[in-house]
């Protein structure tokens, strides 16, 4: 009996493509398992193309041949285009992949291009881009979170493994992009790049191991967290690294406190009129917006979310600035009108001791002399 050969089958499928879609598909590719020499006897061709125009697509075929599933699959240039910019998480297709069939030159030198770039980028591009893209995936983790808390812990634990597998795949992402680069092979098999890798959160092969082999639902979605958390402080700290100088945070800074004092005063009358919902509301958007602002002003990035919120916090703690939302109290709010007064004072000090301008006048003849010569 002949030994089965795949390569006979994607030699099958380029006889095809000459014959039927010589014009219509521009590359054809494989990667994966075959190239990196671990294929089993189980193992397919991995193999994609990108087709010209509709009609291309046709040459997309899923079948099995011999107990083997296969999927002759397309990418289109758009998206071949995204994975050269690290901006499609299976960046690795396309780096790491061996050509089947070029239609013309012109492909191939597009083709060879967008693979170029990709160590380009890696070479290049400067760190902020990777970190806007890491946060940019961490934030397709937080629903799925949500979900997990919400499913408390009385579902079935297959459950809770299929949720870790949606949160792990954006995350591990997200750490191959701390660190410049992509993940070189799938889901599961990825685990030694991973661990290899110089930015990466502490404990990540112990915390990996809970999530994929514990039975406690509790130690799973507690380790998950943990891993998110651990992966999302990363990012604020590359960030901080990389904080711009002390100009842009001027810029950053100026106009906020103008516009800020405008909540303090409503909050200060609700809190005069002993209006608890109004005040409620008032002090949650200013502490809200305080926070935010706090972290873009370090890092150019607003902060949001909870992860947001905790970063502004700690920022406002260390400039001693009050906070609001643990003084609400409808039997007096009297400490929450002390702490707004005492925010403003201090903002204003905090922003103006890193040389942010405040625009204040006293009189309308002031502000006419501002007008005509803000610089003087």
């Amino acid at each position: 009996m002949d030994t089965f050969n795949v390569f006979d089958v994607s030699a099958a499928l380029i006889e095809r493509i000459n014959r039927d879609y010589a014009e219509d598909v521009a590359i054809a590719a494989y990667y994966g398992s075959y190239l990196d020499g671990t294929a089993s006897e189980r193992s397919d061709l991995d193999f994609f193309f990108i087709p010209t125009n509709p009609d291309g697509y046709k040459a997309g075929l899923t079948f099995i041949l011999n107990g083997i599933s296969f999927d002759f699959w397309p990418i289109d240039w758009e998206r071949a285009e995204r994975m050269s910019k690290l901006e499609d998480g299976q960046a690795g297709i396309l780096a790491d992949c061996k050509l089947l069939y070029v239609r013309s030159d012109e492909d191939l030198d597009r083709f060879n291009d967008l693979k170029h770039r990709i160590k380009d980028i890696r070479a290049f591009e400067g760190e902020e881009a990777f970190l806007l893209r890491a946060d940019q995936v961490l934030s397709e983790v937080y629903p799925l979170l949500h979900e997990l808390y919400q499913a408390g812990s009385g579902r079935p634990l297959s459950f809770y493994r299929l949720q870790a597998f949606e949160v792990m795949m954006p995350v591990f992402e997200a750490i191959a992009l701390l660190n410049r680069t992509y993940l070189r092979k799938g889901w599961g098999r990825n685990l030694t790049q991973l661990y290899d890798l110089p930015i990466r959160p502490a404990n990540l092969e112990a915390t990996v191991h809970t999530i994929l082999r514990s039975p406690d639902v509790p130690e799973t979605s507690a380790a998950l967290i943990r891993l998110v958390d651990a992966t999302a402080l990363l990012v604020e700290e590359r960030r901080r690294t990389l904080q711009s100088p002390a100009a842009d945070e001027i810029g950053r800074g100026t106009g906020f406190f103008e516009e800020f004092k405008g909540l303090l005063d409503k909050l200060q009358t609700a809190c005069e009129r002993g209006d608890y919902e109004l005040a409620f509301f008032t002090a949650a958007h200013a502490e809200s917006q305080l926070n935010g602002f706090l972290v873009y002003m370090e890092t150019g990035q607003w902060g949001k979310g909870a992860q947001g919120a905790e970063a502004g916090r700690r920022i406002a703690e260390q400039a001693k600035l009050p906070a609001l939302m643990p003084l609400l109290d409808p039997a007096s709010l009297i400490p929450l009108q002390s702490a707004a007064h005492w925010l403003e004072i201090s903002l204003e000090r905090y922003l103006r001791a890193k040389g942010v301008e405040i625009r204040k006048f006293g009189t309308v003849e002031e502000l006419r002399g501002y007008l005509l010569d803000p610089k003087a």
